[in-house]
């Protein structure tokens, strides 16, 4: 028996936990049963701040006799918690727990990413040509943060409006150059959230532009075929609902 577990970061926000949950369950119903190749569970497990933690989880598991698990990694870049953080909690894991544990690839800004931005930029934009600013987490990494740059690139042949990236980490200035350049160019603009859930960090980014932005969601439930494609056993699987 094989589950398949949803890591994320984690956040001391009330509304991240439901928001992952509701991922779960929807990744859930749309990969098969057990018996026709589907995992015997999807959960969320956490990095910090909200349990279950992963080795709390996987020692659930080995109570109910699941004996491996692939983790699909809720984050969007091959940053610090992906290439240290979480290789290091899921060998903790295993060793306390017994339970085999195989890392596939993150959420990544491939197509499936890009699909669920622009459905929530054009579910919140008041035109569909408006400007669009992506807020990332940010990264010490450099790569990390300029592989959201050349998303928002990426994105920017896309849509309409014009796409940038910037970091909830360091603001700075770039929400108001944002807001100051759409008006210039008499389009509105859109806060899009490259963020699985809501966050203290992007509350801050919301109440930045508060009045002068559409804001859109976290991207949730829309993130649902990506996940579920890392599976790798989605034969006959319906898509997700968003």
């Amino acid at each position: 028996m094989t589950a398949l577990i949803l890591v994320a970061h984690g956040s001391r926000h009330d509304g991240a936990r439901p928001a992952l949950e509701a991922l779960a369950e929807s990744v859930r119903a749309t990969l098969p049963a057990p018996s026709a190749g589907g995992p015997e569970d999807v959960r969320v497990a956490w990095l910090e701040f909200i349990d279950p933690s992963l080795v709390g989880l996987c020692a659930e598991f080995a109570e109910r006799g699941i004996r491996d698990a692939v983790i699909v990694p809720l984050l969007f870049t091959e940053a610090f918690h992906r290439t240290v953080d979480l290789p290091e909690q899921a060998a903790a894991a295993t060793a306390a727990t017994g339970v085999e544990l195989e890392i596939r690839d993150g959420l990544g800004l491939g197509d499936g990413v890009r699909r669920a931005v622009v459905r929530s930029v054009l579910a919140a934009a008041a035109s569909p040509g408006d400007d669009v600013l992506i807020v990332a987490v940010g990264s010490s990494a450099a790569a990390a943060d300029d592989a959201v740059r050349d998303f928002a690139a990426g994105l920017d042949g896309m849509l309409p409006g014009r796409v940038r990236a910037t970091f909830a980490i360091k603001l700075g200035s770039d929400i108001d150059d944002a807001v100051a350049a759409a008006a210039e160019r008499g389009r509105g603009l859109v806060v899009a959230p490259l963020f699985t859930a809501p966050g203290l960090l992007w509350d801050l980014a919301v109440r930045g532009v508060a009045g002068r932005a559409a804001v859109a969601e976290p991207l949730g439930t829309l993130l649902c075929d990506v996940v579920a494609s890392r599976w790798g056993s989605c034969v006959g699987a319906t898509r997700c609902a968003a």
